[in-house]
């Protein structure tokens, strides 16, 4: 396996989930400069994730004729842009209007690097590829609330969405020169959307999918909230706690890689879905600093590892052609549901009850989704 490629493809989906990532750790503090209900906090996540749902659903019917590199390099530029016009933001309507067109800008590059992976190393390694590239989301959830934390004692918080406004400018330009554009498949193997929706495994995998993200970047999104506003926990300490929380879920991803290409896709992804489900249940049921601590550790490891797996689901039942479609209309699914909705969902819940009890319904039905993968044939 070629090394330097990799690890270029690692650090530009560190980058762009980063731009998903970075506003969770500063959220009370722009929920208190902005005035901001629970409700109105999630519900610039849902303007993000519809963004990025539009746009990764257009990238990956698109991707082919517009070009794989052309498209990752324009998204990292206009992503840099958004960050960059944060500078200027102070109503609500503008973050909305913002995270909205971040979300437009960081949503092309999935669908458009995963076929430039699979095209740049051979099958039997499709596992540990996608697994490594899938680590650097685990590692963004984990070094944000640190860097946060670190930055905001000499950097204001518009000053930090500068600083990955600067990696958004420059790392594109390494990408285009050690990545190569996929092989066209010829007219004859287009695909419509049509024909893919036929599909009843990218159905599954959708379901799948927005229960994960829901768990996973859905939860990451208000935590930070839920253990200020709701826990009493110091702002500095829980982000603290939040970030160091995350580390093990770098870790799992690389190790899912490996366990997928020895164990198979189904037994890993029931594995990984039940395990997230209840490890979210069990964010419920922690009272004392060192029960939050250990659950928060297990659901933020846990909760990734169904993403290399997912993703390696989708390359193994689609052709080429059919891939950046596929991962475009699974990932703006799950995104628009699991990453957008269910912040909003969970933020109106806490203004009524307690984000306890959203937190604890959405890890039953995360656990309960687990059973839908006996229906996938992969």
């Amino acid at each position: 396996m070629r090394i330097l490629p990799l690890l270029v493809f690692w650090c530009l989906w560190f980058l762009n989930f980063s731009t998903r990532t970075a506003f969770s750790p500063i959220l009370p503090l722009i929920e208190d400069t902005l005035s901001l209900s629970h409700g109105e906090s999630g519900g610039l996540f849902t303007s993000l994730s519809i963004g990025y749902g539009i746009s990764v659903f257009s990238a990956g019917r698109f991707a082919s004729a517009w070009g794989h590199k052309k498209m990752v390099a324009a998204g990292f530029l206009f992503t840099g842009l958004a960050f960059v016009a944060f500078q200027w933001a102070e109503s609500y309507l503008a973050f909305q209007v913002l995270f909205f067109f971040l979300g437009l800008a960081s949503g092309p590059y999935l669908p458009a690097i995963l076929p430039i992976i699979t095209e740049m190393y051979e099958y039997r390694y499709w596992g540990k590829a996608i697994g490594f590239h899938d680590s650097a989301a685990g590692f963004s959830t984990f070094l944000l609330p640190i860097l946060a934390v670190f930055a905001l004692g000499f950097l204001s918080w518009r000053a930090f969405l500068l600083v990955l406004a600067s990696g958004c400018f420059l790392l594109p330009v390494l990408f285009w020169k050690v990545s190569i554009e996929p092989k066209k498949e010829g007219p004859q193997a287009r695909v419509r959307l049509a024909d893919l929706l036929k599909k009843k495994s990218i159905w599954i995998l959708a379901i799948l999918w927005i229960f994960s993200a829901g768990s996973s970047l859905g939860i990451y999104s208000i935590l930070p909230l839920y253990l200020v506003k709701e826990r009493g926990i110091d702002f500095y300490f829980a982000n603290t706690l939040f970030g160091i929380s995350r580390a093990g879920g770098a870790i799992v991803q690389i190790l899912i890689g490996f366990l997928i290409d020895r164990y198979g896709y189904t037994r890993i992804l029931k594995v990984t879905v039940l395990a997230t489900g209840l490890a979210t249940v069990a964010l419920c049921f922690s009272s004392t600093l060192t029960e939050i601590s250990i659950a928060l550790i297990l659901q933020a490891t846990l909760s990734v590892s169904f993403f290399p797996v997912g993703l390696a689901a989708i390359s193994k039942v689609t052709s080429v052609s059919e891939r950046a479609m596929a991962v475009g209309f699974v990932g703006s699914v799950g995104t628009v549901f699991g990453s957008g909705i269910v912040p909003l969902l969970l933020g109106v819940v806490a203004d009524n009850f307690s984000f306890m009890i959203g937190i604890l319904g959405l890890g039953i039905l995360t656990s309960l989704s687990a059973f839908a993968v006996k229906l996938l044939k992969v």
